[in-house]
């Protein structure tokens, strides 16, 4: 198992937090401010302290190593196609690489280099930021950035379809990618020393320094009395004290609620108080006898209070309407009985409550007056009105009268009636002034209470409700009684007969007591009452005890020793020992003598830090020391050695490895590449046409060695157009040759075809090219490459050749090819009049053929 694997299995069970800062690591390396913060906020999160976004579940997701894990198969890059909206790189060009072996890319500055291999570092694995991928500015296109990446193992070839925004590529990520923000991470001059840390140990520092990071920002956030309310203090010898002195996370609403004081207890404390003055004052008799006279002036005023309430209640009204209600249907009734009856009588209103008056007042006389006379009178009994005898049909019509005023149905109406006129007579006599109890009623007002004040408030209610009772339509509704000014009254003297009763067999003693439980009581009230005042703030305090809850449970788990304890584990033989074996051989391969550099671990805070030192002198600094070329050097041994070391065979790519480096490390670094294109896909972009010909030659010199060559070339709309004719200036006299034919191919065809100015123009161009290729194999088979324009050193082992088999014949062909070059290139001025006319095609072949065969003849001998 590799070591990032390892990570990988230890951090799954660790919070999402930690999870997410090795998610990022893995693919940024060191993590930004702006990164430490999103991890700071994921923490939150995770424990409840902000609400989770809309990207938490992706926070959550597992962490993978794609592409750092133990490698499959070996994976190599075979070639880039279809570019889509990639900078100015021009459309259906195909970059093709060989899958073995090394590749040079060569681009002047501006032909697409370094577009291609941005792509290559958004796709595959590299250290460091990656430039933002762009579209073509000078075309509005809004087709995203895409192009297609096909790889290869040891069986197929595998095309990948790759976007800005695609997933990480198992495949694509087994190819490492070198440029400069790699370099800078293995050669830095941070805090004075160059930090070297292997990747699995740097990702491990970056989970560290995040975690460190919210650690500090918890230990800012918890400072003492950061964020809590300022409370006044409170007795913990009272309940609500107590509870307000030990808030804490687990302090609930419900229970501020419950210690908070209600309007009827805080109406209470002065009334307590005066008490407690009272007692304080007063013997026990003298404090009796006060309060059963201050019970003797509330009571009636209690009483009245209560007796109005009921009497004008809603359920009083409720019951007056009932009785209306059935005096009015006893009463209809009646009326149908009395027009079944009475009806067709000379006088109207017969059998109604005023003719049932006069009815009751004539049986009345007539039985006052004799025992013999019946009521009614009977045929020839004189009439109690009218003195005459009542003939029979007056007989008649006063036994019905009779019958009529004993039917039930006309009782019970005229009882319904008495009762409903008894009913309102009570409504009418309810007398609403109080003014008998004005004094009462000031010595129940107190600062605290507008008792007062509602007592007139009552009144008018209750005027205005009395009206509506006598009213038979109102209308609106009854105003409502004031209960809780009824209610105050009566637990006013509810209270003051408590407190006489507690009173009752009590002496002085028991007096003391009576004050020390009131004061008890009084100090409960009060300190209820600053419970409510500070409701509020006591509720925000819970708040910011839970919050500081929350923050204590992230900074348990912010604790490095897990990390470190991984990292001085990892560091021993799986990586630093292989690593450091490495790292010597890669340095004695580029011949680094200057000063020895050595790797030296060691395990600090939560890390295992490697670095590089130099040995000899005080400053052991490589970065201070080294030059440009040096670093760069020992940077490219760092990045091979964590490959090697690794055990990796997938391809490597190189983005300008060299910058403004001396010659002597161009070739030691070219040296090195090749050597390593012997073992793996080697692919170099480069602009360094000098670096070009040390890859080419140092190629040369190794019999397995194949080599690729590209170059980009650019128009003026599009960049990255593939040509796959090696630049002229990096070509060895055998290429050059190729190449001239090639041309004269080209330059024949306009001989038959074109114009003679044509003619003329490429001719010209032509014997530029072959007067170069004479320069060049005079450097290369006359010198035999003893001393070579672009190298350093002198080949002094080739010298033994240049004596004995060059004739005069190889100086005279050289000397008529040079001859013919400068006569008939372009590169001097001609005098007016000469009108030199261009080589015939015939000419021009056999100039070709005189370099071609002298080529030949001197490889037969040498």
């Amino acid at each position: 198992m590799q070591p990032v694997e390892k990570l990988v299995d230890w951090v799954k069970d660790k919070p999402v937090f930690w999870r997410h800062a090795v998610k990022l690591a893995l693919r940024k390396g060191e993590l930004t401010e702006a990164q430490h913060h999103l991890i700071w906020s994921i923490a939150q999160m995770e424990y409840g302290v902000i609400e989770k976004g809309e990207l938490y579940p992706l926070y959550e997701t597992p962490v993978t190593a794609t592409g750092l894990v133990s490698e499959v198969s070996e994976i190599n890059l075979s070639s880039i196609t279809d570019v889509v909206n990639v900078g100015s790189l021009a459309p259906n060009q195909e970059l093709t690489l060989n899958t073995k072996g090394l590749n040079i890319v060569y681009g002047d500055n501006g032909t697409g280099k370094s577009t291609y291999a941005r792509i290559l570092k958004h796709a595959c694995l590299t250290r460091g930021d990656v430039a933002p991928i762009l579209g073509n500015v000078f075309d509005n296109s809004s087709d995203e950035s895409s192009a297609k990446l096909t790889v290869c193992n040891e069986s197929e070839s595998l095309p990948v379809d790759w976007t800005k925004m695609a997933e990480p590529d198992e495949k694509l990520k087994s190819i490492r990618v070198f440029d400069t923000e790699t370099a800078s991470h293995y050669v830095s001059k941070k805090e004075g020393v160059l930090g070297y840390k292997p990747f699995v140990l740097k990702v491990l520092e970056s989970l560290s320094l995040a975690l460190d990071y919210i650690k500090r920002q918890i230990g800012e956030e918890l400072m003492p009395g950061n964020g809590l309310q300022s409370l006044p203090g409170f007795s913990s010898d009272t309940l609500s004290g107590k509870f307000v002195n030990g808030l804490s996370h687990l302090s609930t609403l419900e229970e501020v609620e419950k210690h908070c004081a209600t309007d009827d207890e805080i109406s209470q404390i002065t009334p307590i108080q005066q008490s407690i003055f009272e007692l304080k004052s007063q013997s026990v008799a003298s404090i009796k006898q006060g309060l059963n006279a201050q019970v003797a002036r509330i009571t009636p005023l209690s009483n009245k209070l209560r007796a109005l309430s009921n009497a004008l209640s809603d359920k009083a009204y409720t019951d007056l309407n009932a009785v209306k209600q059935e005096a009015a249907e006893k009463a209809e009734l009646a009326k149908e009985l009395r027009e079944r009856v009475l009806s067709n009588l000379p006088f109207e209103g017969i059998g109604d409550a005023k003719w049932l008056t006069l009815w009751r007042a004539a049986e009345s006389f007539i039985k006052s007056q004799t025992s013999d006379i019946s009521f009614p009178p009977d045929e020839s009994d004189t009439c109690p009105f009218c003195l005459q005898a009542i003939g029979s049909d007056s007989a008649q019509k006063l036994v019905s009268f009779r019958e009529y005023v004993a039917n039930q149905a006309i009782q019970e109406a005229e009882s319904a009636s008495k009762t409903l006129k008894a009913e309102i007579k009570k409504i009418e006599d309810i007398v609403l002034d109080l003014s008998d109890y004005d004094a009462v009623i000031d010595e129940l007002t107190t600062e605290d209470n507008t008792f007062k004040t509602s007592v007139a408030e009552l009144v008018e209610s209750l005027k205005l409700r009395k009206l509506q009772f006598l009213n038979s339509n109102p209308e609106s509704a009854s105003p409502e009684i004031d209960e809780a000014l009824v209610k105050y009254c009566e637990d006013v003297l509810k209270e003051l007969n408590n407190d006489v009763n507690e009173l009752e067999g009590k002496d002085d003693e028991s007096h003391d007591a009576l004050i020390v439980e009131k004061e008890q009581a009084l100090a409960e009230i009060q300190s209820r009452k600053l419970v409510s005042d500070n409701k509020e703030s006591i509720i925000k305090n819970i708040s910011r005890y839970v919050f500081e809850k929350k923050l204590k449970a992230i900074e348990e788990v912010t604790n490095t020793r897990q990390v470190t304890i991984l990292a001085n584990e990892l560091s021993k033989a799986t990586i630093i020992e292989p690593l450091v074996k490495c790292f010597e051989d890669e340095l004695k391969k580029f011949g680094f003598d200057r000063f020895n550099v050595k790797v030296k671990t060691r395990g600090s805070s939560s890390q295992q830090l490697s670095k590089l030192e130099i040995i000899e002198g005080s400053n052991n600094v490589v970065a201070e020391i080294a030059s440009e070329g040096e670093q760069r050097c020992i940077a490219i041994a760092c990045f091979m050695a964590e490959i090697i070391s690794d055990g990796r065979r997938s391809s490597v790519i190189f983005d300008d490895p060299v910058n403004s480096l001396d010659h002597r490390w161009r070739e030691d670094i070219g040296k090195r590449l090749v050597e390593e294109s012997l073992a793996r896909q080697v692919v170099v972009f480069t602009h360094d046409l000098v670096f070009y010909k040390y890859l080419l030659e140092c190629a040369d010199e190794s019999t397995d060695a194949s080599v690729t060559q590209i170059r980009l070339d650019r128009n003026r709309k599009h960049t990255g157009i593939v040509d796959h004719t090696p630049p002229w200036d990096a070509l060895p006299i055998k290429a050059r040759v190729g190449q001239l034919n090639a041309s004269y191919q080209a330059l024949e065809k306009v001989d038959r075809t074109g114009t003679e100015l044509e003619y003329s123009q490429h001719c010209y161009g032509f014997y530029n090219l072959l007067r170069e290729a004479w320069e060049r194999l005079v450097e290369e088979k006359l010198f035999n490459n003893v001393v070579t324009r672009f190298g350093r050193s002198i080949q002094t082992q080739r010298i033994t050749k240049l004596i004995g088999d060059i004739t005069q014949a190889d100086y005279d062909i050289i000397e008529q090819g040079m001859s013919n070059c400068s006569t008939f290139f372009q590169g001097h001025d001609t005098a007016t009049g000469l009108q030199q006319r261009p080589r015939k095609i015939i000419e021009v072949k056999a100039d070709l053929d005189l370099i071609g065969n002298l080529l030949i003849d001197l490889n037969k001998r040498r």
